[in-house]
């Protein structure tokens, strides 16, 4: 039915360029007007091949999120270690759908895309779905090719689901109260037309986070078969006021784009790693055991620096590695000491002149914001997020407990073992006292005629005058 109409849509110069050159990379998957695809994998190289396909009956055309070295090689079924050794990278692509129209799409979009900011990202994609929602892209090269000492290409799709997630957590109220002021809770729920089992914006507007292997979306510049608009790439000041006049194939190849695989060298570092971060805190601070309540030790005082454990004064002296980590680390270490926000404060800026380099105190602010509003524990021992995988673990003999293990879980055990170790002796050294029966005074004066003992010259003296008749 649409074939002419397609056709002379893909028969753009402007548009079979824009599909080939972002296609470089990546395995790319046809589509047919019924939705069915194409044999995968497959990729696109040249303008020419966009014509034949639309001419076999193409109408779309997807893009994977993640970057292969060889996308022919790919083969359904591969072992996962194989997709680990073809993968170069992966772009974060996150896709939106709304099922309250297009304002709450839009609302969402803007809401992610100034939480972006915060962590000085600038350079996100944007483009419309070519139905009624938004795709946001953090292209590959923004994030780090290493973290935590391994390449990132392989830690897909745990680590972009991880991002995700965190967006969403941080996302999620100010999103609602957006929606709440454009319709009423009652007004959202009858457009769906049916009741969530909690008030929650993503029952409304969808953030998708279940991805995984060879995930395809969209790729800019294709028409969407639902409604025959073009997933086209926007500026950010277009989203509020977007109309489907901006998707029309006849709009879209007249004016120039912005686009949509844009950023800088590293500009999402620090979204991974706070991301990360937040990820350790849900395992380590999640939903308690409750088949094993932990003990709570009661102290009121301050503990001083002098019991603080190892790990802790080797932090302290300032790092170089794992500085924002190490942050969760101490505030919540120092929380749980017993110090107040204040001094927590002031400790953190010190610690933080003595780092190489030291960090934005804008970061230090932002996390101690977080967890005066929440209450966390600090990390264990073993946890290769904060400690260990930044080598501040240097057990020593309190640590071990005179064994050749390290005995406790968690360095805030550290100065409380010490303390119950001194109320303990304490509490020893007052029960012997008090068990104990008070010695009699030694007798040294002795009667030389009957041997007997006394405490003092007086009661020898009274000895001898009334048991011998003298007087001395």
């Amino acid at each position: 039915m649409y074939n002419k109409f397609v056709q002379d849509y893909y028969s753009s110069d402007f548009i079979a360029e824009q599909l080939v050159k972002n296609a470089q990379g990546r395995e790319v998957a046809f589509c047919y007007e019924n939705g069915s695809y194409d044999s995968r994998p497959n990729v696109l190289q040249y303008k020419s091949d966009v014509q034949n396909l639309v001419k076999k009956g193409i109408t779309s055309f997807h893009y994977s999120v993640e970057h292969w070295s060889a996308p022919m090689a790919l083969v359904t079924g591969v072992q996962h270690a194989r997709y680990n050794e073809l993968r170069t990278g992966w772009d974060l692509l996150i896709d939106m759908d709304s099922k309250i129209g297009m304002i709450g799409s839009q609302l969402c979009a803007l809401e992610i895309l100034g939480f972006l900011r915060k962590f000085g990202i600038k350079n996100c994609g944007i483009k419309f779905s070519g139905s009624r929602g938004f795709h946001l892209c953090l292209p590959s090269n923004m994030f780090p090719k290493e973290v935590n000492f391994h390449p990132l290409s392989s830690q897909y799709p745990d680590v972009p689901r991880i991002i995700i997630n965190f967006i969403r957590d941080s996302i999620k109220q100010n999103l609602m109260q957006s929606l709440l002021q454009k319709r009423p809770a009652k007004e959202l729920i009858e457009a769906i037309g049916e009741a969530p089992s909690e008030l929650s914006p993503f029952f409304f507007v969808d953030v998708e986070n279940s991805w995984g292997a060879r995930h395809m979306f969209r790729a800019p510049f294709s028409l969407n078969e639902k409604k025959w608009l073009v997933s086209v790439p926007l500026e950010e000041n277009e989203i509020k006021n977007f109309s489907d006049r901006f998707a029309k194939p006849e709009n879209v190849v007249r004016v120039k784009h912005p686009e949509f695989f844009k950023g800088e060298e590293n500009e999402a570092e620090t979204l991974l790693i706070e991301a990360l971060d937040w990820f350790a805190k849900q395992e380590k601070t999640g939903v308690p055991d409750n088949k094993k309540e932990a003990k709570k030790v009661l102290y009121e005082g301050k503990i001083h620096e002098t019991m603080f454990p190892p790990c802790i004064k080797l932090a302290m002296n300032g790092l170089s590695d794992g500085r924002k980590r190490t942050i969760f680390t101490l505030a919540n270490f120092l929380r749980m000491a017993n110090w107040s926000w204040l001094d927590i404060e002031k400790k953190l800026v010190e610690w933080n002149n003595r780092n190489n380099p030291p960090l934005p105190s804008n970061i230090i602010n932002m996390q101690l914001r977080s967890f005066m509003r929440n209450e966390y524990r600090s990390p264990n021992c073993d946890s290769g997020q904060f400690i260990t995988s930044i080598g501040l673990c240097q057990p020593d003999i309190v640590c071990k407990k005179g064994t050749d293990k390290i005995m406790i879980k968690n360095p805030i055990a550290y100065p409380f073992r010490i303390i119950n170790k001194k109320r303990k002796e304490q509490m020893q050294k007052e029960s012997n006292t008090k068990g104990k029966k008070k010695e009699k005074p030694l007798l040294q004066y002795k009667c030389s005629r009957c041997d007997s003992a006394y405490q003092n010259m007086k009661g020898l003296n009274m000895h001898i005058s009334r048991s011998h008749g003298e007087v001395n």
